[in-house]
């Protein structure tokens, strides 16, 4: 079960993110909008964030990855498509390929079974050097990313 709880005033969820860097590219899922984001998904309950993100990796990318480190815990405050105000704790984690010849061989449009839900995803490698014109949600992360200033923060922000 998904670590989600609504309230009459919205609702809380907690996530995790992968930041997957190779070669100075970085891998990015987009969206028909033009916007971009990491890949990454919903906390369980009485699951650890670290066990979400190598879990969620898994499902979306369906490739093995280890942590390399967790470099940002992010509160996000918006509304969602649904326009439902929305507080997200999202665990941001850099993260490696646990076998380096699965980088060759990601299915960049991958389609996900999340529990019998079908997930159409379409990832992109995007070259740093061109990280500051793409879209990318949210968009402190992307500014840490390109200031090569990935630390430990905790940053509290409206997205």
């Amino acid at each position: 079960m998904d670590a989600r709880f609504r309230t009459e005033e919205g609702r809380l969820k907690l996530r995790v993110t992968g930041i997957i860097i190779h070669n100075n590219k970085i891998l990015l899922e987009t969206y028909e909008d033009g916007v971009y984001c990491f890949p990454g998904g919903t906390i369980n309950l009485n699951e650890t964030s670290e066990e979400a993100i190598i879990r969620e990796l898994k499902e979306e990318i369906d490739k093995d990855f280890v942590i390399d480190s967790l470099v940002s815990i992010c509160e996000e405050f918006y509304k969602s498509n649904k326009d439902e105000k929305t507080h997200c704790i999202n665990f941001y984690y850099k993260m490696n390929f646990k076998d380096e010849n699965d980088i060759n061989s990601i299915d960049l449009d991958r389609l996900e079974d999340d529990h019998d839900y079908m997930i159409q995803h379409h990832y992109k490698w995007i070259d740093l050097k061109d990280l500051k014109s793409v879209n990318l949600v949210p968009k402190k992360i992307r500014d840490e990313i390109i200031k090569d200033n990935i630390n430990i923060h905790h940053i509290i922000k409206d997205v």
